[in-house]
């Protein structure tokens, strides 16, 4: 898989997500097939996957990381 000769491009990937759902945590689109209310996810273009997550008031939860080229989502 070419990005397991990249590693700091997953790196940037995630970390950039991650800043931007701390700062903005409505920024991702709702994925509704999740049976947990309100999982949301931001797609990491360089790496191919969606980063899942749920909020509230005081904090930020990272559900999964998932290929996005997967069949299906995750079980969250």
């Amino acid at each position: 898989m070419a990005n397991r000769d990249h590693p700091d491009v997953f790196i940037e990937e995630l970390e950039h997500a991650l800043q931007i759902i701390a700062a903005l945590p409505g920024a991702g689109t709702l994925y509704a097939q999740s049976p947990v209310p309100g999982v949301r996810r931001v797609y990491l273009r360089r790496v191919a996957a969606h980063l899942y997550y749920t909020f509230d008031d005081t904090r930020v939860i990272v559900r999964a990381l998932w290929g996005a080229r997967r069949e299906r989502g995750p079980r969250i």
